[in-house]
């Protein structure tokens, strides 16, 4: 038996960090192989003791057994395999109960912290790659709409001549979901070292480089997804928490106009 042949039963009875831990191990099975149980703990901000808890409770007897399992592996088959697909038969039940969760668990006195930088009217700046590239987009939309400055170098070059420009005064707004893009940790560090400027991320709910970088850290819930080596994970809590942000915004300053909805 191969290694989602052995899980996939188990999978359901997953908590939300154990499914990190599983998704950790799916998205980074060739490092995995090579990690000792306590590179692996480290890795993924737990202890060993957890880590046998969690593997036995997805169908393994220990640590050696998990790895001995993993080393016959095919890559192909990881690259190309979606547990959420094949797992999750409510998917519009898990899809809903993300959004849900991700808006429920909102901190609003760290929200009203960003609403207070916002009052400033300060210079937004946006940063973000790959399938994030479509929330910053709205996000350009939407507080360009609200009369916000909105940088957005969707380039890496772009980005890097940005950098050079910061000010103490902008916000700079990062949005990655698994929050360990090297580019963007190296974007904000770059950002930390020269200016002041306040920095606010979205990024999934697990422990991550980007949020413990982060000034404010707003996370989110979502089920990852990954086809034929490309990211569908879905971003729509993270638009979600945007448009809470805005919303806030236009509550504080009463520029509420009608709480009746405009079709056009």
């Amino acid at each position: 038996m191969d290694f989602f042949q052995i899980t996939t039963k188990h999978i359901k009875n997953l908590s939300r960090n154990e499914i990190e831990l599983y998704n950790y191990i799916i998205h980074n099975m060739e490092e995995v192989k090579k990690m000792t149980i306590r590179d692996f703990a480290a890795k993924c901000y737990s202890s060993p003791a957890t880590i046998i808890r969690f593997l036995r409770k997805i169908g393994f007897s220990g640590y050696s057994d998990f790895i001995s399992i993993l080393k016959y592996m095919d890559p192909d088959i990881q690259e190309n395999y979606n547990p959420f697909l094949v797992t999750q038969e409510k998917y519009r039940a898990e899809y809903l109960k993300n959004i849900y969760e991700s808006v429920r668990v909102l901190d609003i006195d760290k929200v009203d912290e960003i609403i207070n930088y916002l009052n400033e009217n300060p210079r937004l700046v946006v940063m973000a790659r790959g399938l994030n590239k479509s929330v910053a987009h709205y996000f350009e939309y939407l507080f360009s709409g609200l009369g916000f400055e909105v940088a957005f170098p969707e380039d890496h070059y772009f980005r890097k001549m940005l950098i050079n420009g910061i000010r103490d005064s902008d916000l700079v707004f990062v949005f990655s979901y698994g929050g360990e893009d090297k580019e963007l940790i190296e974007n904000i560090e770059q950002v930390k070292v020269r200016t002041k400027a306040t920095v606010i991320s979205i990024t999934s709910a697990n422990n991550n480089s980007i949020q413990n970088l982060s000034h404010y850290n707003l996370y989110i819930f979502a089920d990852f997804l990954k086809i034929n080596t490309i990211d569908l994970t879905s971003r729509v809590s993270m638009i979600c928490l945007i448009e809470m942000l805005a919303y806030r915004y236009i509550e504080q300053n009463n520029q509420f106009e009608s709480r009746i909805p405009h079709y056009e």
